[in-house]
């Protein structure tokens, strides 16, 4: 596990000037990053067409004042995949040199191609940006997400990423910005429904009544009772009644305020601080959401402390709150309809849906008795007219005489008509292979939470892929055993679950699997940097389910190798989104896990004393976090020697402590000691050499020793962009913390050396009215 040097950011006390977003801030960005030789690809997100044009006017001024060329490329509309890419080529060709503005790419193809055509961007990146040109790619919200969905190896290569924000036509409500169905995601989040559904008419209704009184609602019922599919079927067939979206959030696996604030980020394009607590963060999506009703469904609820905290506040009425629970009452007084099972009629209807009405006819008896023995439960209904799809020899009468009698307990129940799904559930496991009886056990070690096919599909060799795809669809999902949500994402109903979980736990291959699986999800916990971008969040946030039950129920089959990012990753998760309370049991449990695993004297308790120090000295609880960091740094230098990088890091973090409580003298000679250990390791051009620089700088800066600061700042800016590009954060720090210095510096000095635009960037603007 690396261990990386904390990144000094300077305290910035005239952000204003700086603030991004605005026309002036964009237009001087621009301006800095075309005046440079090299090429490079620039992004900018923008919300308002007028605010764009008038950066174009402003840019294109600027730098043919300074003889650099600017020139338009504007792409054709509604045109094929290749026709528009061989366009885009052969104009960038006839360009020799400087700065080229590219717009028309949220009109350039149609819905049908735009997936392709973004695959195909993306193969001919390389193709792209070969020119010796400087290109602005400019994409409106939607665009962009599709560009990070779609195209992530291009969107790495832009090296400078620019949300233009302001709106030129001074709307009075930032809202509008979102509103428009052109520029962001369709607000609705919401799974896939069953085809075969029927009998709920009058429960549809009575939601439907429910809200006009009163909100929330409850829907209640037992397990497989169809809670989820009624309220899927409410949202679907309501959806017009909400035109400021449907949030689905799944309770069980997830925290509801992250899936609220996931769901107003990657949906509303909201742009939320990461300042205050959780709940403070959802007030303000409650209070910035877009104009209209909304409806906010919260599934499977066990208990109503789970998302009062969360709910939005009594006068906003727009907003109309549904909740699934499997318990009659939730601690509190609410508008509550309690779903019985099916009539005989409805479940027979059902049943038909399935087998037609020929077959179902032929033995309509024992159909009847069989949803008697289900209990009219629509799961058990759902998985015996799957089975018998496929099972077309069987006859009815031959099913009902393998139910088991009652007294018999199956998944810890003495229910008829949970023994009776049990059945159901063993006569379609006998339908698989061996094979694809192996892939269902792995799939009930996922959380009860939605998992993608590339996970399932990293859970077994890459030779495996293809079959594992054909089981996945053509057994699985035609049984009803697995739930295809689309986009090649799956769910387990949880009383199937509990089955395959209960075959596992009695099969050979208990134990591997399990490895396994904490193998992946360690793999993906890896993935998260010490400082994730919002983009690594959100594409994160459906996965941390299964992360976290790796290290919840399965800790014993973490590798020892494992242990550090198991944990952190996690952690980095919650704590990049400024949610201290939540990373810190896990950083601890991590420190916890080394000592108990491997021992005190090990190089891994080091580096989990040094991340939990990290937690506390971002929060300033410096007391804390100083015994951590000394603790760390005398256990590296015993295990590796004086002389690694990892003492380095130590040095530099301890370093970092000391200079944030103002114990520069003792700072200091930490980081100069720190800095040439790792030039001498890592070479000079290593980004924790750009790293130690930025720091040392802070230093100085902080002491206000200019003189010394900048040439350190503009070295570790130069380091870093060479090594992790313009946009890495890390890169972007440092840029910002040498425009904080030199605001800092007298005007008449700051005129001598930079042009008009950027002395009044970095000049204080006077306060908002």
């Amino acid at each position: 596990m690396e261990v990386s040097p904390v990144v000094h950011q300077v305290n910035q006390t005239n952000q204003s000037e700086l603030e991004p977003g605005t026309i002036s801030h964009t237009a001087a960005r621009l301006l800095l990053w075309g005046q440079r030789p090299s090429r490079g690809l620039a992004r900018v997100e923008f919300y308002d067409e007028f605010s764009r044009q008038q950066v174009v006017r402003e840019l294109e001024n600027k730098l043919q004042e300074q003889g650099i060329i600017f020139q338009e490329i504007v792409l054709p509309r509604w045109e094929k995949p290749s026709f528009v890419l061989n366009f885009l080529l052969t104009q960038l060709a006839e360009l020799e040199s400087g700065v080229v503005s590219i717009t028309g790419f949220e009109t350039a193809f149609s819905d049908a191609s735009l997936v392709d055509a973004l695959q195909l961007i993306n193969f001919n990146r390389e193709n792209l940006a070969r020119f010796n040109l400087r290109q602005i790619w400019w994409m409106n919200h939607d665009f962009t997400n599709k560009v990070i969905r779609y195209m992530p190896d291009l969107n790495s290569w832009f090296f400078l990423r620019l949300f233009l924000t302001e709106n030129s036509t001074q709307a009075t409500n930032y809202n509008q910005l979102f509103t428009d169905k052109n520029t962001v995601h369709d607000p609705y989040n919401l799974p896939g429904t069953a085809v075969n559904f029927v009998g709920r008419e009058q429960e549809l209704s009575r939601i439907h009544q429910a809200f006009q009184q009163s909100s929330p609602v409850v829907l209640s019922g037992m397990g497989g009772s169809g809670k989820t599919e009624l309220a899927l079927q409410y949202a679907w067939q309501h959806k017009g009644d909400y035109p400021a979206g449907i949030c689905w959030i799944n309770v069980l696996n997830s925290d509801p305020g992250l899936a609220i604030l996931f769901f107003a980020r990657e949906y509303l394009g909201l742009n939320i601080t990461n300042q205050g607590t959780l709940s403070e963060r959802v007030r303000y999506c409650w209070q910035n959401w877009p104009e209209g009703n909304a409806l906010i469904i919260f599934d499977d609820v066990r208990d109503y402390d789970q998302i009062t905290s969360y709910l939005p506040q009594g006068k906003e009425s727009r907003f109309r709150v549904l909740i699934t629970t499997r318990f009659s009452y939730l601690g509190v007084s609410l508008s509550t309809i309690n779903l019985d099972v099916l009539t005989a009629a409805q479940a027979l209807d059902l049943l038909q849906t399935y087998l037609g009405k020929e077959r179902l006819t032929a033995e309509l008896e024992a159909a009847k008795q069989l949803c008697q023995c289900l209990g009219y439960l629509p799961l058990g209904l759902q998985l015996l007219g799957s089975f018998l799809r496929q099972a077309t020899t069987e006859t009815l009468a031959n099913i009902k005489e393998k139910f088991p009698k009652k007294g018999l307990k199956y998944l810890n129940s003495d229910k008829e008509e949970v023994r009776s799904i049990k059945t159901i559930l063993d006569l379609s496991w006998q339908l698989l292979e061996t094979e694809e009886q192996k892939l269902a056990l792995y799939l009930s070690l996922f959380a009860s939470a939605p998992f993608p096919k590339h996970l399932i599909i990293s859970l077994f060799s890459d030779e495996a892929k293809d079959e594992i795809e054909k089981w996945l669809t053509d057994s699985l999902v035609k049984l009803n055993l697995l739930k295809s949500l689309g986009n090649e994402w799956y769910q387990l109903h949880p009383l199937i679950r509990l089955y395959l979980r209960e075959k596992l736990e009695g099969s050979e291959i208990a134990n591997t699997a399990k490895s396994r699986y904490c193998t992946v999800m360690t793999d993906t916990s890896r993935t998260v940097p010490q400082t994730p971008t919002l983009d690594i969040i959100q594409n994160l946030t459906p996965l941390i389910p299964h992360i976290e039950q790796a290290v919840r129920e399965y800790p014993e089959y973490i590798a020892d190798k494992d242990l550090v990012s198991s944990y952190t990753g996690l952690a980095r998760y919650y704590q990049g989104q400024g949610l201290y309370a939540i990373a810190e049991p896990y950083y601890q449990a991590c420190l916890t896990a080394t000592r108990t695993r491997l021992g005190d004297n090990h190089p891994d308790v080091a580096t989990s004393l040094n991340n939990l120090a990290g937690l506390y000295d971002c929060q300033g609880r410096y007391t804390e976090a100083e015994p951590l960091l000394v603790e760390a740094l005398d256990l590296y230098k015993r295990l590796l020697g004086e002389n690694h990088p990892h003492v380095a890091a130590s040095l530099n973090n301890l370093a970092y402590l000391y200079n944030s409580q103002g114990r520069y003298t003792e700072a200091e000679p930490l980081y100069l000691e720190a800095l040439d250990l790792i030039k001498r390791l890592l070479g000079d051009n290593h980004p924790h050499v750009a790293t130690s620089l930025n720091n040392l700088a802070a230093l100085y800066d902080s002491q206000g020793r200019y003189t010394e600061a900048e040439p350190l700042y503009l070295e570790a800016i130069n380091i870093a962009t060479q090594a992790l590009g313009e946009n890495h954060p890390h890169t972007q720090t440092f840029y910002r913390n040498y425009l904080e210095m030199l605001s800092q510096l007298p005007e008449a000095e700051l005129r001598q050396r930079f042009p008009d635009e950027v002395v009044e960037m970095l000049k204080p603007k006077p306060p908002h009215p």
